[in-house]
């Protein structure tokens, strides 16, 4: 938690700072990581091109290896326009709203209890992820066009925009009256995996910290705090992505369902058939190893990029 040294700044620019602060972590973060991911999208939602690189670590750089082969260096960064599109404001609205939510739940360290650590990274997740799901849900379109799957031209997001779009027109029902909806597929899996995702990755990062503040002197913590936060940071992420990983190949799986079904809206149950027919239990953890493999880095960099960043901007 901060210091009770008192505002140095008013409301606006307090906020304006932190957002910085937060949308330069998210932002870093997701361009380190961005080939990672789009492997990732690639396994999670079974792509037929790339199940044969499911299953072991090597098969990740195999996979890479195979995208710059077929579609070039810029093949492992499709669609990171719209990764930075949505990760920017994503991680500016989060760090912001937790920072606020934090003092506000935990005003002093009497308060710091793990329900409220939990319940700020929950607020956090769920504030955040109406603004910026439909850049997600374009971004996964776009990495799940591969050279069997795409046309001869590479693909664009304003493609995958009309291509959204026509598939709502032509579902019939609500979404043919208000075909933005067909932006939200997956929506309801996205929040209820938000809230021990997020709320999961605050809680780990601030009681480790608090254990570190407890536990090593002063001068240990000025002297190694960016090595600290970065494994705090790993350790935070790692732990959210495996108790909620299942949830996200659900995510994943409808936000890519469009291209299989234009016409509808696959909905939690069916999708949860889908994967366990084709690929047992083992379906829902498709994917895990570059997933942990890119979480370790991703979440490492984020938080200590944003603290970083918060302590150059005064805040």
């Amino acid at each position: 938690m901060e210091d009770d040294e008192g505002p140095r700044f008013s409301e606006t620019e307090f906020l304006v700072r932190s957002a910085l602060a937060g949308g330069f972590a998210g932002g870093l973060a997701k361009t380190v990581v961005a080939p990672l991911d789009r492997v990732k999208i690639l396994l999670q939602t079974h792509n037929a091109e790339f199940m044969r690189f499911a299953g072991s670590w090597r098969g990740a750089v195999h996979a890479l290896q195979y995208i710059v082969q077929t579609q070039g260096f810029r093949g492992l960064y499709q669609g990171h326009t719209l990764t930075l599109a949505r990760a920017i404001p994503h991680a500016a609205v989060g760090y912001t709203v937790y920072d606020k939510v934090s003092k506000w739940l935990m005003p002093t360290s009497e308060y710091e209890t793990s329900k409220r650590r939990l319940t700020a990274g929950a607020i956090t997740g769920m504030t955040a992820l109406p603004l910026t799901y439909p850049f997600e849900l374009i971004r996964v379109r776009l990495a799940v066009e591969t050279r069997t799957s795409r046309s001869a031209t590479r693909p664009t997001p304003w493609n995958a925009i009309r291509g959204i779009m026509a598939e709502g027109r032509s579902s019939g029902g609500i979404t043919g009256f208000m075909p933005f909806l067909h932006f939200y597929r997956g929506f309801t899996v996205s929040l209820l995996g938000t809230v021990p995702y997020r709320g999961g990755i605050f809680l780990v990062w601030e009681t480790l910290n608090a254990q570190a503040r407890e536990r090593l002197s002063p001068e240990t913590l000025e002297a190694n705090q960016s090595r600290i936060h970065l494994v705090v940071g790993a350790i935070a992420g790692t732990t959210s992505q495996v108790a909620t990983y299942p949830l996200e190949v659900i995510r994943r799986t409808q936000q890519a369902s469009g291209k299989g079904t234009p016409n509808r809206m696959i909905g939690f149950q069916e999708t949860v058939r889908s994967v366990w027919m084709g690929s047992g239990w083992r379906g829902f953890f498709t994917g895990l190893g570059i997933g942990l493999f890119k979480q370790v880095p991703t979440h490492a960099i984020s938080l200590t990029s944003w603290q970083l960043a918060k302590k150059a901007l005064g805040i």
